[in-house]
């Protein structure tokens, strides 16, 4: 399949190698989102996340990574500052479960014995792709319009959506020996994914609030309906995960033949 294309390149261009380090690790941390409802990057607002990979430490520089992550989102009209973000009132939960990969460079020699200098720790760079499927609740305010002086009715519906979509992945991390077969590290990457949908708000989907003209009568300047009627920003939406990971190392060394 498509979706599965990038781990099955990544997987076959492993070639055989004279000395193997394998990793499985596991890591715990948190996950942010940014899109129709927070059209800003939040660090503090954050719902829990957990991940568990393969690594292939490939050379001294490059790394090859199989990674799963779950984790949950969220966002509140209501916790914005914007008076028209209040206005619309759409606040949502979803629940994220991504399967993908990833190549990392090591800025140092990073345990390795190919090299005079070896560290025990190196900083690098991270890309890659996945396969994201997320689970989105949400709640929309809906109001229905009476005749001036009396205010529009508030009442609230809720909705939920699903998706499986491609996502691409770039960050940054922290590696660092801990004994001779452990190691630990510490990551932050950004998910583009191909849907504006992540919360459950966007363009050209039935998911929109409040898609109702009010009357006539009323002022929009007052209902500031043309600004409720758009949903947020037309950029894709994203999300983020930052995690602190332990890992096991195994060693597989092929010895030459006797003579």
């Amino acid at each position: 399949m498509k979706k599965s294309l990038f781990l099955i390149l990544l997987i076959g261009a492993i070639p055989e190698l004279h000395a193997q380090m394998w990793e499985v690790g596991a890591g715990v941390g948190g996950m942010n989102y940014k899109g129709d409802v927070m059209p800003k990057f939040k660090p503090f607002v954050v719902g829990p996340g957990a991940n568990a990979f393969v690594r292939l430490n490939y050379s001294r520089s490059l790394s090859l990574k199989a990674n799963a992550v779950i984790g949950k989102i969220h966002g509140n009209d209501e916790a914005m500052g914007d008076p028209y973000h209040k206005s619309r009132g759409f606040s949502f939960t979803a629940n994220i479960m991504e399967f993908g990969g990833q190549i990392e460079y090591n800025f140092m020699n990073f345990r390795t014995t190919a090299s005079r200098i070896v560290n025990n720790w190196s900083p690098y760079v991270f890309a890659g792709g996945a396969y994201t499927m997320r689970s989105t609740n949400y709640r929309i305010k809906e109001l229905t319009y009476s005749t001036p002086p009396n205010p529009p009715t508030v009442s609230y519906t809720s909705g939920s959506s699903d998706t499986r979509v491609n996502s691409w992945i770039l960050g940054i991390g922290f590696k660092k020996e801990l004994s001779p077969r452990w190691n630990w590290g510490m990551e932050f990457g950004t998910r583009w994914i191909n849907d504006d949908f992540l919360d459950g708000l966007g363009y050209n989907k039935d998911g929109k609030y409040d898609s109702g003209t009010p009357p006539a009568s009323i002022d929009p300047g007052v209902l500031l309906n043309l600004k409720r009627q758009v949903p947020g920003t037309r950029a894709k939406d994203m999300y983020y995960y930052t995690n602190i990971s332990i890992s096991y190392l195994f060693y597989k060394v092929h010895c030459p033949p006797r003579r």
